[in-house]
């Protein structure tokens, strides 16, 4: 019983320890959503560097290709300019959505970084294919 009655006491300094006023209440919410957003903005601009540095090394390895398809003749130099055509249209279509990306916030950031990322996964499934089907052919 008297273990209880400590306890009790106890919890009673606790709870007025922790009570706050309405102001502090408010201000703590303030901070906690400035410092969300902060986060956010950081996440955002974090991925749009990493998408721009990942469409860079992209252009490079097209140009790559680029270079491949040129010493080929035939139907083969036919396909791989095919193959690089859909690349590049896919990259330019990254190019604007990332545009996009930068100009936009809240959901709409969070519902283009969804699309974004499926995109590069479709993307760089594409180019590693037509990759690998030009070094069988060399």
């Amino acid at each position: 019983m008297k273990a209880i009655l400590i306890a009790l006491v106890t919890l009673s300094f606790s709870f007025s320890s922790l009570a706050t006023t309405k102001e502090e209440v408010q201000q703590k919410t303030a901070e906690a959503a400035s410092a969300a957003a902060d986060y956010s903005k950081e996440q955002k601009e974090q991925f749009q560097k990493d998408m721009e540095s990942k469409l860079d090394d992209l252009k490079s390895e097209i140009a790559d290709l680029k270079k491949q398809a040129s010493e080929k003749t035939g139907e083969a130099k036919k396909e791989m300019n095919e193959q690089i055509a859909k690349l590049e249209k896919k990259q330019t279509e990254m190019k604007k959505d990332l545009s996009k990306l930068g100009k936009s916030s809240g959901k709409a950031w969070a519902e283009l970084k969804v699309g974004m990322s499926k995109a590069w996964g479709s993307l760089s499934e594409s180019y590693a294919k037509a990759k690998t089907k030009f070094q069988e052919e060399k």
